[in-house]
């Protein structure tokens, strides 16, 4: 997944600072092994039938400012819970049949199917969603069971504030 960033040349004008594949990604080889780092871009960041892949776009903190360094280039460890106010955009690639179990994240995610289609499995029912289709999981109980096709979600996550974390 190409990954276009732009800031500010040495005069103050705006530019394309980096412009390439996500330079961290994480891959899950079964849903009950935890995600282990791999470079962007390579081989090992396109999931196969039953995988997944967690590319890291970007992220933000509670009090958003310009900013000079990527901040993925240091995440070593997959993770989903985003501090209160923080943001976190990413892109996940599930292989065909990919079955992630019913869980909770202490965030808001706004999701875009962009390939493929994907049934969101919730509490009490559940909805398939297609390319184009958008989702609100609002920190509920959900799972995912990708199609024979796999899918690709988009997603910005922003952490819930610490009263609303179950």
């Amino acid at each position: 997944m190409r990954r276009v960033v732009t800031g500010f040349d040495a005069d103050g004008r705006s530019v394309v600072v980096s412009d390439g594949d996500a330079p961290v990604a994480f891959r899950g080889d079964r849903i009950d092994a935890p995600l282990r780092r791999v470079a962007g871009g390579s081989p090992e960041a396109t999931p196969g039938p039953g995988q997944a892949v967690v590319s890291e776009l970007w992220c933000l903190d509670a009090e958003p400012a310009l900013l000079s360094a990527d901040p993925t280039v240091s995440i070593d460890t997959a993770s989903f819970d985003v501090a209160p106010a923080g943001t976190k955009w990413i892109i996940t690639e599930m292989g065909a049949g990919l079955e992630a179990p019913m869980h909770d994240t202490p965030t808001v995610d706004y999701g875009l199917v962009v390939r493929g289609d994907v049934e969101l499995g919730l509490e009490n029912g559940s909805v398939r969603l297609y390319v184009g289709d958008c989702v609100l999981v609002n920190g509920v109980q959900h799972s995912w069971r990708a199609g024979p096709d796999g899918c690709v979600i988009a997603t910005v996550q922003v952490g819930l504030r610490v009263a609303d974390r179950r």
